[in-house]
C-alpha cells in the first residue's frame, strides 16, 4: 500500500513540475517588463515593457488552466495531445456548470469595493465560480488523466466506433464534471476554511515554521517529493493570500509576481515570501560545497575534480538546478546531505529573522532580475550578501571537517585509479549507446511501463523492479546516480536529460 501511494506521489510530483518550468521563464520576462517601464526609460521601451508585462500577466492570472493541461498531458500514458484537449474542455465545462449552479441556487456573491475578496468566489476566464485557485487545475488535470489512462483504449463496434477511444473518456467526464462542479459549491468552502487554518498555523509558527519548511524542502530532493512541499506554498492559498491592486493572489510566488508587476506602489513585500527564498542555498551553498570538495580532493586529482564539479556548480548557482552537484556527494555520504539540509534551514531562518525580504526561488540570474525593480530598502538584498558570505565559510569549514574526519570518499578521494572524467562524462560521445544500456539495465523494453523526465532525472516506471540491474546502469556514461523507489527508478543525468529521454523513447519506439 505504501509503495503504491509512493508511486502515485512520484507521478504527481513530476507532472506538477512541467508547468513550473515555464513559470521561471514567465517570472524572468515579467521582471524585464517592469524594469523597462521605469520612468527614466525611453518611451518606446516603456511601451515595450507594458506589452511584455501584459503578456506575462495573462499567464499569471490563468495558472489554474495551465496546471490543468500540464498535469493531464504529463500523467497521460499515451495520446497526450488528446488528453490535453480533453483537459481544456473539461476545465471550461466545470467553470460553466459551477457558475450555472451558483446562479440557479442564488449563491453568487455580490461584488464589493474590493471585488470578490473574502467571498470565497472569484472570476476565472469570465466565469464567477467557487475560488479554488490552482487546486482546480490540479484536481481536473489528475481526474482527466485517470479517466484517459483507464478508458481511452476502449473501442466499440463500427456503428458506434466514433464514440470509442478518447471520445469515450470525454463522454464519461461530462457527467462526472457536472457532479464535481455542483459538489464543489458546498465542499470547497469547507476545504477553504481548513486551508486557511493550516496556512495560518504555519505562518504563525514564525521562525520554527521557516526552519522546518526549509529543511524539508532540501532534504526531500533525493526522493523527488520536495515539489509536494514547496509547490502548494508557492502557488496555492496554503502559502497565504494577498490583495494587490484590487485583485486577490494566492501563494508566495504568485503574490511576489503580482507585487513585481506593481512594484511602483509596493512599500513592503508580503510575508508569504518566506516560502520563496530557497534559492539562497543554490547560490551560496553550492559555491561553498564545490570549494570543499575540490579542497579535499587529492592534489593529483584536483584539476580533474574541478572539471567535474565546476560546471555543475555554475548551473546550480546561475540557474538554480542543483541536482548535478547534489548527486556528486549525496550517494557518497547521506550524512553530508543531512548536514547540508540543516545548514540550509539555519540560513533561511537567519535571513528571515534579521529582516531580509529577497525573492530567491531559482538561481542568481533570476534573483538579480526579479528583485531589481524594488528598492534595496525593500528587499534588504545586502543582508543576503552578508549572511551568504558568512554561511559560505560555515558550509566550507563543516564540509571539510566532516569529509576529512570521517574520510568520506567524495570525488578525488577515491582509492581507485579509475578516471573521474570517465565515470561522469558531461558530454558523452555515444548517447544512443547509453540509451540502450539504460533500457537493458531497467530489465529490457518489455519491463518498462513509462518514461518521463524532470529537470535532471530520467524517471522510469518498471513492471518488475527485481529485474533492474544496477551494475548495467552504472556503466551509462552520463549517469550521476540511480535512485530506486520500488517500481519507480530515477537515473540522474543532468541538464541534458531531455535529449537523453528522447533517445530512450526512440529506442523503445515510444512517440508522444
Amino acid at each position: 500500500m505504501n509503495t503504491r501511494m509512493n508511486e502515485v506521489m512520484q507521478k504527481f510530483s513530476r507532472s506538477v513540475i512541467v508547468p513550473v518550468k515555464f513559470m521561471a521563464v514567465m517570472g524572468l520576462f515579467l521582471a524585464v517588463g517592469v524594469i523597462l517601464q521605469l520612468q527614466f526609460m525611453p518611451s518606446f521601451l516603456q511601451t515595450l515593457g507594458s506589452l511584455i508585462k501584459t503578456m506575462m500577466d495573462s499567464m499569471l492570472n490563468n495558472l489554474s488552466l495551465i496546471f490543468c493541461i500540464g498535469i493531464a498531458s504529463s500523467l497521460a500514458n499515451k495520446k497526450k495531445v488528446e488528453a490535453s484537449l480533453i483537459a481544456l474542455i473539461t476545465f471550461l465545462f466545470f467553470l460553466a456548470a459551477n457558475n450555472a449552479w451558483l446562479t440557479l441556487t442564488n449563491q453568487l456573491a455580490a461584488t464589493g469595493e474590493v471585488g470578490l475578496f473574502g467571498t470565497g468566489q472569484g472570476m476565472v476566464l469570465g466565469f464567477q465560480v467557487v475560488d479554488m485557485n490552482v487546486f482546480l487545475g490540479m484536481i481536473i488535470g489528475c481526474l482527466v488523466a485517470w479517466f484517459h489512462n483507464k478508458f481511452s483504449d476502449k473501442e466499440f463496434i463500427d456503428l458506434f466506433s466514433i464514440y470509442g477511444g478518447s471520445r469515450f473518456t470525454f463522454m464519461l467526464l461530462i457527467p462526472v464534471t457536472l457532479v464535481l462542479a455542483i459538489a464543489m459549491c458546498y465542499i470547497w468552502p469547507v476545504i477553504n476554511q481548513g486551508i486557511s487554518s493550516l496556512s495560518g498555523f504555519i505562518l504563525t509558527t514564525g521562525l520554527i515554521g521557516v526552519f522546518v519548511y526549509a529543511f524539508g524542502n532540501r532534504f526531500l530532493i533525493p526522493t523527488g517529493l520536495h515539489h509536494l512541499l514547496w509547490m502548494p506554498f508557492c502557488f496555492t492559498a496554503l502559502g497565504g493570500t494577498a490583495e494587490i491592486n484590487g485583485k486577490m493572489y494566492s501563494g508566495a510566488v504568485n503574490i511576489f509576481y503580482a507585487e513585481l508587476a506593481n512594484s511602483g506602489s509596493i512599500v513592503s513585500l508580503d510575508h508569504s515570501l518566506r516560502f520563496a527564498t530557497f534559492g539562497f542555498v543554490k547560490i551560496f551553498g553550492s559555491i561553498a560545497i564545490a570549494a570543499a570538495i575540490i579542497y579535499c580532493a587529492k592534489k593529483e586529482k584536483r584539476e580533474e575534480v574541478k572539471g567535474m564539479v565546476l560546471p555543475s556548480t555554475f548551473v546550480a548557482m546561475a540557474a538554480g538546478i542543483t541536482e548535478p552537484l547534489d548527486f556528486i556527494f549525496l550517494f557518497t555520504s547521506p550524512l553530508l546531505w543531512f548536514v547540508h539540509s540543516l545548514l540550509t534551514a539555519i540560513s533561511e531562518t537567519i535571513l528571515w529573522a534579521i529582516g531580509a525580504r529577497t525573492y530567491m526561488l531559482y538561481g542568481l540570474i533570476d534573483t538579480l532580475v526579479s528583485n531589481a525593480p524594488f528598492s534595496p530598502n525593500i528587499t534588504k538584498f545586502y543582508l543576503v550578501i552578508a549572511v551568504g558570505s558568512i554561511m559560505m565559510i560555515v558550509w566550507f569549514v563543516v564540509f571539510v571537517f566532516l569529509i576529512k574526519k570521517l574520510d568520506i570518499k567524495t570525488p578525488g578521494r577515491e582509492n581507485t585509479i579509475e578516471s573521474i572524467s570517465e565515470k561522469i562524462d558531461l558530454v558523452p560521445e555515444k548517447v544512443k549507446d547509453d540509451a540502450i544500456l539504460v533500457i537493458k539495465g531497467l530489465g529490457g523494453a518489455e519491463n518498462i511501463e513509462q518514461v518521463t523526465n524532470c529537470f535532471t532525472r530520467l524517471r522510469v516506471t518498471v513492471k518488475d523492479d527485481m529485474r533492474v540491474d544496477d551494475s548495467i546502469l552504472q556503466k551509462v556514461s552520463q549517469q550521476k546516480g540511480v535512485v530506486k523507489n520500488g517500481k519507480n527508478i530515477q537515473v540522474i543525468i543532468g541538464m541534458g536529460v531531455q535529449t537523453f529521454k528522447e533517445e530512450v523513447c526512440a529506442a523503445l519506439g515510444i512517440t508522444e
